[in-house]
């Protein structure tokens, strides 16, 4: 296999995994916040947030700069997916943080846990899921 077709192979596979991350994001914040949720689901809540963020990085480009596998991963087209992808993900955030702000006027009981998983949640699961999109309509 050449490189291109390693790198063309990868980027599918990152994007559905990403498709994957953002399904099981959800999944567990439904439990958290369904009140079922302990410490373990919490922590794993956060764990994968934290991971999504970090996945949105070019952190392959960082470490392997002179892989060729790495660079065609990471071009000027993936460079411009992943930026609209984390502007799309903070106008959500921006989005929900404004939506929980407006219903706590009518709601008082909402609180700063709740908002606060919710809106970071959201932005990063528009983030991921817009990125993951974007790299299989550039893949076709």
């Amino acid at each position: 296999m050449t490189a291109v077709e390693v790198a063309e192979r990868r980027a599918r596979l990152r994007a559905f995994g990403f498709l994957f991350l953002a399904a099981l994001t959800c999944a567990v914040m439904i439990v958290v916040r369904s009140g079922r949720g302990t410490d373990f689901t919490q922590g794993l809540w956060l764990g994968l947030l934290v991971g999504c963020a970090l996945n949105l990085l070019p952190i392959k480009r960082w470490l392997r700069p002179n892989s060729t596998v790495v660079r065609l991963l990471d071009d000027e087209g993936t460079r411009a997916n992943r930026r609209l992808s984390c502007t799309i993900g903070f106008w959500a955030s921006l989005a929900a943080a404004l939506l929980f702000q407006l219903a706590g006027h009518f709601n008082p009981a909402i609180g700063a846990e709740e908002a606060g998983q919710i809106i970071a949640t959201a932005g990063i699961l528009f983030a991921i899921t817009a990125f993951a999109i974007l790299e299989l309509r550039a893949a076709r």
